[in-house]
């Protein structure tokens, strides 16, 4: 039985709204935005990148339903990304709740995103981790991701 359940629009709503307040939080936390102006450069970000919400083209929303619990553990955001050379499954938002962190959700949830990706013929799967994310870098070097690039920041105010 599959984790990863489509996410109906009454879930989007909510998760959105709080995706927009977590993904201001995290770059503000990062040391890449300014805590002024970041809640509106959130939302600004998710609506370019989401542009009909939850029926933008090749993005794909899911809630995490444990099979030994009985709601949901999490949520996930996949975007379909094809190039001329290589198809990528993005991984834009992977939320374990507090209460079901460090139960191996996430590491059932990498695993069924890597079918998610196979079954539409993609050979890669891509994310981002903020660099003060030590927990989430942990995983995902487990879980066999690399580094492919780096951004680097010098504050010299």
């Amino acid at each position: 039985m599959s984790m990863l359940v489509p996410m109906s629009k009454l879930f989007f709503a909510s998760y959105i709204e709080e995706l927009v307040v977590q993904y201001a939080k995290e770059n503000v936390e990062s040391g890449r935005w300014q805590k002024s102006g970041s809640l509106t450069r959130s939302r600004r970000d998710t609506e370019r990148l989401l542009p009909r919400g939850i029926e933008t083209e090749n993005n794909h929303f899911f809630e995490l339903k444990a099979p030994d619990v009985n709601e949901s553990v999490g949520s996930i955001w996949l975007s379909l990304e094809n190039s001329a050379t290589t198809g990528t499954v993005f991984i834009y938002d992977l939320e374990i709740k507090p209460e079901y962190r460090r139960k191996g959700y996430a590491k059932l949830a990498l695993k069924e995103i890597e079918d998610f990706a196979a079954t539409h013929n993609i050979v890669n799967v891509g994310l981002h981790v903020f660099s003060n994310n030590e927990a989430a870098q942990a995983l995902y070097t487990e879980m066999g991701f690399k580094t492919v690039s780096l951004n680097m920041v010098k504050n010299i105010g």
